[in-house]
């Protein structure tokens, strides 16, 4: 017995039989062809009591060696990759043996590997495939909405690209994926069939797969088997792997990335390295042979702007130490401006002096170095710069110590114990040793040490800045981390990684990476902007390398709110706004790496009579926003550990959601967000109180946000569901602030805006139907509301469960709403969560977006008007809707807006280009010469954006809506007024998907389908009582297929014609081709007073076109015509002479040739004669037409036409 949707079925047996296995377990839930029970048939021949033996004679074992053993495991998880069935378990247990037996190989053996690169190229196909978000490549593609994985899917749907007109950029990652099952084209085969269903069965089974990938990259990383000599198709498949799995398995993406960093960027950025210190060493020795050449200063100023550290050269036996500590000294030194710079020699050891200012103190400096085993004697030299009595006195000691214990701790005791040994350490403000290793002049370990703060306490290290100088520290900000206790961790060459704790929160846990950039040499593109930051950019991956790698060691607990820290030594000679370009670049290297923000300090110089000043240039991620850029002052504060706010923030961003009140900068834009509150009578009041104190999940507000046009700020009320308080689930508490927030809006006459989160009424052993009374309440309030005018708007935040998705449908959805929805790549609206209905036996979709995202379903039904990649972009869409829809309070159409658009521009002039048009401009539709019977096929959207205002956005509603393709809504100005304008497709779609044979196979110009109906009357009534509306119609009628009927055709049509009749304001209607048939019944100006119907010079309109009268209604006299035309009248009277059979035959083959000639004559002269007494001038004269405007005139006309209208309306 199963149990689904509430009820029970029974399931029976197809024999009778016995249970050998149960394999279903009460209470659980069963997949769908999932086995029950385990059944022996019950055999109707007799039982014997004895049969033979069966003997299974194992195979004999063959002596294989080990590289035949791991690529035979490295093929069953090939298997595994493709969809073949080998279970996760088996998986990881095979790979377990694989990596024994790769152990086992020589690594000059490139087998391996290149088995490995396929079995990698395999997953990297599978999963691009499946890829649910866009690249940043794709941002200006079809994939920014629609991706691979719901192409696929539609690809399911029929297994032919074509049906559902499949972009080449699917096509070519489908045809990759198929080549790893032998199949090298689209056409439809078994082979074909089969490999489909296996890829389908490995996307179903990523999750498993991940482990095994994650384990062959990381095995790339500690081995030397992978370079890029041998292996050129390397560089793809990483490309590809990041792409794919960066934010669905970034276990995948951060070890692909590191490996990338590894082989590819790490290699470069040592040859670099390595050409400067050649440069650097050739400098020294010039400076050695020649003690007082006149350019030394120039040549050690050059040194000290070396784009790379120079203090590993100390250690290094080829470098010259004397003029080197200089150098090294000045670098570290130059933010502080060191000053009485000399050059000492003491035992033979190079010593360099100085001063330098510091928070108001002068303090001195003695640099000395030296090998480990002469400590004692630097420690002598630095006694004898000092003198016996030092004050503010800074030391720097560089050693160079081959065999330095590896354990920081142990180095740092160490050297401790040697500085305290010597009794003048402890007078020292701050001692800094650093230790080189002789042959790795990269790596430098740095110890710092100052005195105690009790007495007698000798030294003690402050290891929050161990192995970075304390001058480094001051550049990149540590001070900032006082707060947090930090451990340093591995990192590339010249990169600070740490691990930081909060002090007074454990749970408080980041990672930040440092590093100095000392090369801005910026590359600039062919309009002078920023192309690239080379340096910039090189440091940043070096950074993110260190810190993917401990996300990838830490798996699924991953570390976020970490951030990246640059100091860059030169000064940016570039404008403010111009710095911003370099986050373009920066950007996409990021994706993954739970960052929080990338902060480059440094100085600007914007011109060059201004003093450079010091700038912070902050890359911050935000929820909902994406990429932020601020250049501001550098930081002052501390950094703070998360507060009970922020972690509500950050709450909100691991379940993918965004915070309700980090929302509130954007919609208030520089005016006022008042925040209400039910008080102990239930009356929704103000509240003064810090953001993130409601008690409810559903957050009320008041905003006002300024703008050009209404400088007294735009008020709406705003309503937040809430992420934080169980998931945004809604009960009474949540329901009567609702009703009491759409109250308010009614008293105020502005519009509800709704960011709409939540997963359904509560469920909890304490409330149960009460709740959904509740939901019932608000429910009836957002019905009363919208019916009497009310306008909300829907944003759709999240996920969206239940009764939200209700709510969200009577705001935005049904005929006589306003409001528009808006949805981004990470909400979704469902009745039911995907975990319940598949427990409840119901038919779901791989996740809750399958179910009730943009792309696959609210798009194309309609239900979602508008996408956005993020939040932020959505609250630009609803501020794009404002500008043509709000209306300020008292006030009765949207305020005119400022244009430089001359209203009698001429439209004619305007380009016109597609691929299923030979018209170059608009005035060629309307021209006697190239379209003299205003039949050939154009665009209707260039038509409607050659009208318009060219100086204001165009917003187009439901752009994805299904077989709605010719009917095309704008929202738009024309002479700087808000207005709606409906345009009708004027050429031929082609259909996508399966279809009947009962409809047509392509969505015909000038022609209305069910669907096309339907959006047209919408818009219709969602711009009734706000703003005019102008229809550009070329209509020659509806459909009239059995489909189109089947769906709704006769209603949806009904429904534009009381669309007309129930329109408050002025409605334009302009024939631009043809007016015919039923356009005539819906968009007459009998229906309504304020329509005025016009028409573009040598258009055509009357009941029906002159073809199909001829045909249908003038019959006789066609026929009539056909039999007096005298070739006719001779054929016939021939044939009723002869009397030979033959010619007899022959005639009367003739004669109906030439009567089919001549009916088809007549016909277009019945048609012509047709269409000549109905033309557009006969429906001016009788009324039918108010006016026929020149094509020259149709902009200034239609201005005339909307703006008497709203006068006609003001005046009523």
């Amino acid at each position: 017995m199963l149990e689904a949707m509430k009820m029970e079925t029974a399931i029976r047996a197809p024999y009778a039989g016995t249970v050998r296995e149960v394999l279903a377990v009460v209470n659980a839930q069963v997949d769908a062809g999932a086995p029950l029970l385990r059944v022996d048939q019950v055999a109707e021949e007799t039982v014997t009591t004895q049969a033979p033996r069966v003997e299974f004679v194992a195979p004999e074992t063959s002596d294989r060696d080990d590289l035949t053993e791991a690529l035979a495991r490295l093929d069953a998880l090939s298997a595994m990759i493709t969809g073949f069935d080998v279970d996760a378990a088996r998986s990881r247990a095979l790979l377990a043996e694989y990596l024994a037996l790769r152990e086992s190989l020589p690594e000059s053996d490139t087998t391996l590997v290149a088995a490995e690169l396929n079995l990698l190229t395999t997953f990297a196909d599978l999963c691009e495939l499946s890829r649910n978000r866009p690249t940043v490549d794709e941002e200006d593609t079809v994939e920014r909405v629609h991706s691979p994985r719901e192409h696929f899917h539609s690809f399911l749907q029929s297994l032919d690209v074509d049906v559902h007109g499949m972009p080449d950029s699917f096509r070519a990652k489908l045809s990759r994926s198929l080549r790893h099952y032998d199949v090298n084209d689209l056409d439809r085969t078994q082979e074909l069939e089969e490999a489909v269903y296996r890829i389908f069965v490995a996307q179903q089974r990523m999750e498993t797969q991940v482990p095994i990938v994650a384990g062959l990259l990381a095995q790339w990383l500690h081995d030397g088997r992978v370079c890029t000599d041998n292996y050129p198709a390397l560089a793809e498949v990483l490309d590809r792997l990041v792409l794919a799995t960066q934010l669905r398995y970034p276990v995948v993406g951060d070890v692909a990335r590191n490996l990338q960093f590894r082989i590819f960027d790490e290699p470069a950025i040592r040859k670099a390295r390595e050409q400067v210190y050649d440069g650097v060493r050739g400098s020294l020795q010039y400076l050695a042979e020649r003690p007082g050449a006149v350019d030394r200063a120039e040549r050690i100023d050059a040194l000290v702007d070396t784009p790379e550290p120079l203090v590993g050269l100390l250690a290094d036996p080829l470098s010259l130490p004397g003029d080197l500590l200089e150098v090294v000294t000045r670098q570290y030194y130059k933010i502080r401006g060191l000053h009485d710079v000399k050059t000492l020699d003491g035992h033979g050891l190079p010593c360099v002096t100085g001063t330098f200012e510091l928070a108001g103190e002068q303090l001195s400096l003695v640099s000395v170095a030296a090998e480990r085993a002469r400590l004692d004697e630097a420690l002598a030299v630095v006694d004898a710069a000092v003198g016996p009595a030092p004050v503010n006195q800074v030391i720097d000691l560089y050693l160079a110590w081959p065999d330095a214990p590896t354990d920081g701790d142990t180095l740092a005791e160490s050297l401790r114990t040697a500085l305290q040994e010597h009794g003048g350490a402890v007078s020292w403000r701050r001692v800094t040793v650093t230790v080189a290793t002789p042959g790795d002049i990269t790596v430098q370990r740095v110890v710092t040490f100052r005195p105690a703060a009790e007495p007698d306490a000798g030294l003690v290290e402050d290891k929050i800045i161990r192995d970075m100088h304390p001058l480094t520290a001051q550049r990149l900000n540590m001070w900032r981390l006082k707060n947090f206790d930090g451990t340093r961790l591995p990192a590339p060459a010249d990169t600070f990684l740490y691990r930081l704790v909060a002090k007074e929160n454990q749970t408080d846990e980041r990672l930040i990476a440092m590093a100095q950039v000392r090369d801005l040499t910026l590359q600039m593109d062919a309009d002078g902007e920023i192309a690239a930051a080379p340096a910039i950019e090189r440091a940043v991956v070096a950074c993110l390398d260190g810190i993917r790698r401990v996300q990838a060691e830490r798996g699924s607990k991953r570390i976020e709110n970490n951030r990246v820290v640059l100091y860059v030594w030169p000064k940016f000679e570039v404008s403010a706004d111009r710095i911003a370009r370099i986050a373009q670049h920066v950007a996409p290297l990021t994706v993954g790496a739970g960052l929080e923000q990338l902060t480059i300090i440094g100085r600007l110089q914007e011109t060059p009579n201004e003093a450079p000043r010091q700038v912070a240039v902050r890359f911050s991620y935000r929820s909902g926003a994406g990429l932020q850029v601020a250049v501001t002052e550098p930081p002052t504060e501390p950094l703070k550990p998360l507060d009970a706010y922020t972690q509500k923030v950050q709450r909100s961003k691991a379940r993918g959601t965004v915070y309700p009140y980090e929302l509130i900068p954007a919609l208030s834009a520089g005016g006022t967000f008042v925040e209400y509150d039910l008080d102990e009578s239930g009356v929704l009041v103000p509240v003064e109180r810090a953001y993130g104190r409601n008690t409810a999940g559903i957050i009320v507000g008041l905003v006002t946000t300024p703008t050009k046009r209404h400088p007294e700020g735009m008020t709406r009320v705003a309503l937040f569901g809430d992420p934080t308080k169980a998931l945004g689930t809604v009960a009474e508490a949540e329901c009567s602030r609702v009703v009491a927030a759409i109250d308010m809006a009614e008293r105020l006459g502005v519009p509800v805006e709704w960011f709409a989160l939540s997963s359904g009424a509560t469920i909890s052993m304490e409330s149960g139907t009460e709740n959904m009374d509740w939901v019932s309440r608000g429910l009836r309030r957002i019905i009363t509301f919208t019916q009497n005018g009310g306008e909300i708007n829907v944003l759709v935040a999240g996920i969206n469960v239940g009764a939200q998705p209700y709510w969200n449908a009577e705001a935005t959805m049904l005929m006589h709403t306003k409001g528009i929805l808006v949805m981004t790549p990470d909400s979704a609206m469902v009745l039911t969560g995907k975990q319940s209905l598949d427990y409840s036996g119901g038919v779901s979709a791989e996740d809750n977006f399958g179910i009730g995202g943009y792309d696959r379903v609210m798009g194309p039904n309609g239900q979602a008007q508008y996408w956005a990649p993020n939040l932020t972009a959505a609250i630009g869409v609803l501020f794009t809707h404002y500008e043509h829809s709000y209306l300020a309070a008292g006030e009765r159409f949207p305020r005119k807006a400022e244009s430089t658009d001359p209203i009698d521009r001429d439209v004619r002039t305007f380009p016109h280009v597609h691929p299923s048009s030979e018209f170059t401009t608009v005035g060629e539709i309307f021209s006697r010469e190239t379209n003299p019977d205003r039949k050939k096929p154009f665009d209707i959207r260039t038509v409607m954006r050659s009208v318009v205002d060219q100086d204001h956005a165009v917003l187009e509603r439901w752009a994805d809506m299904a077989d709605a393709d010719t009917s095309v809504v704008f929202d738009a100005h024309l002479g700087g007024n808000a207005v709606t304008v409906i345009g009708i497709e004027s050429r031929a779609i082609a259909r996508k998907g399966w279809f009947p044979t009962d409809g047509p196979d392509q969505w015909t110009s000038g022609t209305l389908f069910p669907r096309s109906s339907k959006k047209t009357a919408r818009a219709i009534n969602a711009a009734s009582g706000n703003r005019p509306v102008v229809v550009l119609a070329n209509l020659s009628g509806f459909d009239g297929s059995p489909e189109s009927l089947r769906n709704l055709q006769l209603e949806y049509g009904a429904e534009i014609g009381r669309a007309i009749v129930n329109f408050d304001g002025p409605i334009v209607f302009v024939v631009v081709s043809r007016y015919h048939g039923g356009a005539f019944v819906v968009f007459s100006g009998a229906l309504n007073e304020n329509m005025e119907v016009l028409a573009v010079e040598g258009s055509f309109a009357s009941v029906l076109g002159g073809a199909p009268a001829a045909a249908v209604v003038f019959t006789r006299d066609v026929n009539a015509r056909t039999a007096a035309d005298p070739a006719v009248r001779d054929l016939e009277a021939r044939l009723a002479e002869t009397e030979d059979n033959a010619e007899r035959t022959r005639l009367r083959v003739e004669l109906a040739a030439e009567r089919s000639a001549v009916r088809s004559a007549k016909l277009g002269e019945v048609a012509a004669e047709f269409e000549a007494i109905h033309n557009i001038e006969r429906a001016r004269e009788v009324g039918s037409v108010h006016a026929i405007v020149p094509a020259a005139e149709l902009r200034p006309r239609l201005v005339d036409a909307v703006e008497r209208g709203m006068g006609k309306a003001l005046n009523m």
